[in-house]
């Protein structure tokens, strides 16, 4: 009886533990850009299975790495103004083209900064640089923490949902005149 009581336990400790979830998502301010404008991307997150206490932790990496969010394809353009909405930053960000590199973002309670509000931690702009289509995955850990006790041990989840926009990034109208008027050009002097 005692062996049942005890697997019974372990088995419920282990199902709570896998219902806490975190889902990421990049919203872009346009849907369509011309190479050469900025759109900007924020990036905020959902957590389901906490606690009324419980937060998001932060972004990262596993050990010593640090988290990416990754672009569909990095030569569409160059990120900059990374920002963070968290209370603290361990190490200054980098574009990596159009990805955003070592981001390593995050509240504690420890620190007092256990904002259970928090949806919105990340923003950075893109500047187009080619035609395309521009995405975001997300490579890293995601930490939640299940109440501000702070003691408390990070949930940390390497696999997660992510949803991303996606923008248009299409030649500038000057770019398609130009290409017009050479065409005309080309057709005049053929005559």
């Amino acid at each position: 009886m005692k062996n049942g009581i005890v697997i019974a336990a372990v088995a419920g400790l282990a199902s709570a533990a896998s219902a806490q979830s975190v889902k990421m998502f990049f919203t872009a301010s346009a849907t369509t850009i011309n190479v050469g404008d900025t759109v900007t991307w924020t990036v905020s997150v959902t957590m389901t299975g906490l606690t009324a206490t419980g937060y998001f932790g932060g972004f990262s990496g596993s050990d010593a790495d640090f988290g990416n969010f990754v672009a569909s394809d990095s030569s569409l353009g160059l990120a900059s103004n990374m920002m963070t909405f968290m209370a603290g930053e361990a190490v200054t960000p980098t574009a990596d083209g159009a990805s955003v590199a070592n981001i390593n973002t995050f509240n504690s309670a420890l620190l007092g900064t256990d904002d259970q509000s928090i949806g919105v931690f990340y923003q950075f702009d893109v500047t187009a640089a080619a035609l395309g289509d521009l995405s975001y995955t997300a490579d890293g850990v995601a930490s939640l923490f299940a109440s501000d006790f702070i003691f408390e041990s990070p949930i940390e989840l390497s696999v997660f949902p992510v949803n991303s926009d996606v923008v248009h990034i299409v030649p500038a109208p000057g770019a398609i005149a130009l290409i017009g008027m050479g065409g005309l050009v080309a057709t005049r002097r053929r005559r």
